[in-house]
């Protein structure tokens, strides 16, 4: 009870009053520079579920006790935010996917820790809870599934890998499940070829099969509770939708003249005619459309030449879409009618103009909305807004520690690289100094396929570890290259077997951008990534010509191809042995040899940082091991940072704290000092 109290008033400090609900920065403010621990620290609450009748939300809360994670499910009554009940959960394991059933039940996955991820790694299993906390059940799990605790009813469900994919649009206790199910074979391949969608009442257990479909990794859209589509990716990556009219009609593939090169269906509209969906026929960015259920007569409703559409906002049921995000440097929306819930929206964009602005999830009436807004400076905050007295009232901030005038502008580029493609990225300025011939830092963000870099912080590691280098006084150059999400398929395609070549030049040609422009020292630039950004910090170095980098940072980084071929979890599945063969070459020797820095030694010509956890299972520590070894045996500079425990990316603040303070003085030997405040 203690630590959760605690947790909630540390949060709970951020309240303010209705009419400065987000807080912008004050630029003749300059507060004290943050601390290593303020970055490493981690949200104490994270994003809160509401209720269908608006009366509640549950949340996660974290805590450090002696240095371990705890976590509990919280729910709060609103709008006064009292505790109602918690519930502990096991360590290391926190609640995902919130859901409330009815007024009174939620369901939830369990998580696990992860140390890059946006989102931590759901377990598969499935809880279901009362909202004072008693009566919990275990509705699906492979780990649990012969205790106590499981309900007889969940070994009607293969074994598998389960996802909660929804409820119904009138809660009735219900909500739908998606199953993976285990391969029966043996093997390192772990999917079967089929996905499997229930209906499960989440107070008995009771379990009604829905639809399923020979194919791996799909997902489901219902309509009036029959599954209508099923649509998913090949495991080489290929766009594949079905329909059916009904639930005893069979599955019918989608033309490929329909599909095109990507398709995402999103809901059918409430008069069952027609359908919604994201994507784009031609492989450009992706589009808000309409179209008949067979996809013919496919109308856009909101599109951006260069971006894809992200995100789209609906009304409460009917369902109607009001409004489009794209991330065209900073948020752009489109609003798509003028009826009450866009102008809402639309209000409060206007209100709070340096913030994107969003809507949560809303009660069922649609009279309470859990709104979150998000900026290059502010890492997140919640608010609940009452339709019928137009109130916008604080809940909490996900890290009211770091203060908006402490942190740096994000300015949003675009520019014409070598290629001829027109690329976009961002520039961080370090806060309180002159934008002018400063120490660089060339960020490459991970995936590298399909992942791209956003404006604000909330949305990557990246973007936090670029705060954390601008308040050290270095700028930091991040560009969305070929292969990135955010542009549709064909932007993505032209990443492939480009990891060591297109790419690399994509970051290069946005540093000189950042060169001519003035802002950057082309004499003090480092390059510094995790995941693929870590190759990018092995391989630049030998790419680059001499003299482009003085150093380099390389986290949870690939040093060898090979090693990822043969020892990374990304192979244990059908898709990811064919992305590995697709877009890293794994088949092609002579590739392999040509992009894996380890090959390469001799040309490296920067002092580097090794940073990884030693049970990394993406990026297996191997990697660390073997271009440690090669560049000592070679005489080149390198120092090692390795810690147990770990997977991929640190998660445990402590070690996050001397991760921070080790670059910081890395940088300092090798850069140089950053840019001093102002005075």
């Amino acid at each position: 009870m203690r630590t959760i109290r605690r947790c909630l008033l540390i949060s709970l400090l951020a309240l303010g009053a209705p009419a400065g609900a987000f807080a912008a920065a004050n630029p003749a403010a300059q507060a004290a520079m943050p601390s290593e621990a303020d970055f490493a620290r981690h949200p104490s609450l994270g994003a809160p579920a509401i209720s269908p009748d608006g009366q509640h939300i549950a949340v996660s809360v974290h805590s450090t006790e002696n240095g371990e994670s705890k976590y509990q499910l919280a729910v709060l009554h609103l709008p006064d935010l009292k505790y109602v009940s918690r519930l502990d959960m096991a360590a290391h394991y926190l609640p995902i996917d919130i859901t409330w059933v009815d007024n009174k039940r939620l369901v939830l996955s369990t998580g696990e820790e992860v140390g890059f991820a946006e989102m931590p790694r759901s377990t598969g299993d499935v809880l279901a809870v009362d909202m004072d906390g008693k009566n919990k059940r275990v509705l699906y799990s492979d780990r649990l599934r012969n205790s106590p605790e499981a309900q007889r009813t969940l070994l009607k469900i293969p074994i598998g890998f389960g996802v909660i994919s929804g409820r119904p649009d009138v809660p009735n206790g219900h909500f739908y499940l998606t199953v993976y199910p285990a391969s029966e074979g043996a093997g390192l391949e772990h999917q079967a070829n089929e996905t499997l969608l229930y209906d499960i009442n989440a107070d008995s257990g009771t379990v009604t099969e829905l639809a399923r479909i020979g194919e791996d990794g799909y997902d489901f859209i219902v309509h009036d509770g029959v599954a209508r589509y099923a649509y998913g990716l090949d495991n080489h990556f290929k766009e594949h939708v079905f329909y059916r009219a009904a639930a005893d009609r069979p599955w019918t593939e989608q033309p490929a003249a329909v599909v095109g090169k990507r398709m995402y269906p999103l809901r059918i509209s409430a008069d069952g005619t027609h359908l919604y969906s994201l994507g784009n026929p031609a492989g450009g960015p992706d589009e808000l459309a309409i179209s008949n259920l067979d996809g013919s007569e496919r109308r856009v409703l909101a599109g951006n030449p260069r971006v894809s559409i992200e995100r789209v906002f609906w009304s409460p049921a009917p369902h109607t879409p009001i409004a489009a995000m794209a991330m065209d440097g900073k948020p752009v929306l489109s609003y798509l009618d003028d009826g009450k819930y866009a102008a809402i929206l639309k209000s409060l964009n206007e209100k709070f103009a340096d913030h994107y602005v969003g809507f949560g999830e809303m009660s069922v009436d649609g009279s309470t909305i859990l709104v979150f807004a998000a900026s290059d400076r502010d890492p997140g905050t919640f608010a609940l807004f009452d339709t019928a007295t137009s109130n916008l009232r604080p809940l909490y901030q996900l890290r009211p520690w770091l203060k908006a005038e402490q942190l740096g502008e994000r300015r949003p580029f675009w520019f014409r690289a070598s290629s001829g493609t027109e690329l976009g990225g961002y520039l961080t300025l370090p806060p309180h100094r002159e934008a002018k011939n400063l120490p660089t830092i060339l960020i490459a963000h991970g995936g590298p396929l399909g992942v791209r870099d956003p404006w604000y912080l909330a949305g990557s590691w990246e973007n936090d570890e670029a705060q954390f280098l601008a308040t050290r006084g270095y700028a930091v150059v991040q560009v969305n290259y070929r292969g990135s999400g955010g542009r549709g398929q064909n932007f993505e395609d032209s990443g492939k077997r480009q990891m060591g070549t297109g790419m690399m030049q994509d970051m290069l040609d946005a540093l000189h951008w950042a060169i001519e422009q003035g802002y950057s020292d082309a004499k003090r630039v480092c390059v510094y990534g995790a995941s693929y950004g870590g190759y990018t910090a092995f391989f630049q170095p030998v790419y680059a010509p001499q003299g482009t980098f003085r150093c380099s940072v390389a986290i949870a980084g690939v040093s060898d191809i090979r090693i990822q071929a043969n020892r990374s979890d990304t192979r244990r599945s059908r898709a990811g042995k064919n992305f590995l063969r697709e877009a890293w070459g794994m088949d092609d020797p002579a590739y392999l040899a040509a992009n894996s820095a380890i090959d390469h030694v001799d040309k490296f010509n920067v002092s580097v940082l090794i940073i990884h956890g030693e049970d990394d299972k993406r990026v297996p520590i191997q990697n660390a091991r073997a271009m440690r070894d090669a560049l000592e045996k070679a005489g080149k500079p390198v120092e090692y940072f390795v810690r147990p425990k770990e997977g991929h990316g640190f998660f445990k603040e402590e070690n996050n704290i001397e991760r921070y303070r080790i670059t910081e003085a890395f940088l300092a030997k090798y850069l140089g000092p950053g840019a001093p405040p102002a005075p």
